[in-house]
Formats: structure tokens, sequence, C-alpha cells
């Protein structure tokens, strides 16, 4: 599992957006999004490139952090 932290969430509609979005990339099994900590975890990581989560979580309005 891998853990993105998200900046811009502020209620569970964002979450359930964001989860929405990460579901359709490909490889994806498992989301969890928690907008509280502006955490969002995904997983397995084996198949899955972490540039193109980031890609779309920006596309859906919000902004991956750095860490």
């Amino acid at each position: 599992m891998a853990t993105l932290k998200v900046s811009g969430m502020k209620s569970p509609d964002c979450a359930a957006t964001i989860s929405e979005v990460v579901k359709t990339v490909d490889g994806v099994e498992v989301v969890n999004v928690n907008y509280a900590t502006g955490e969002v975890t995904y997983g397995p990581t084996e198949c899955v490139d972490p540039a193109l989560i980031e890609e779309m979580i920006k596309e859906a309005g919000y902004e991956p952090d750095d860490n």
C-alpha cells in the first residue's frame, strides 16, 4: 500500500471524488481516502504508476503534496 497526502479535501464528498478517480487507474484494487488527515492510501503498488495517480488527482481539482 502507498500513501499520498492531498491538499484541498474539505468534506466526505471530496474524499468520495478522489476515491472514484483513483479506482479508475489500472492495477488499483484498494483505495482509502481520509479527508480529515488528507491521506489517500491505495494498492497494490507493484503495478501502479504513482505519477499517474497524482495526475488523476490533479485533474479532479486537488493538489497532491510532494512530501
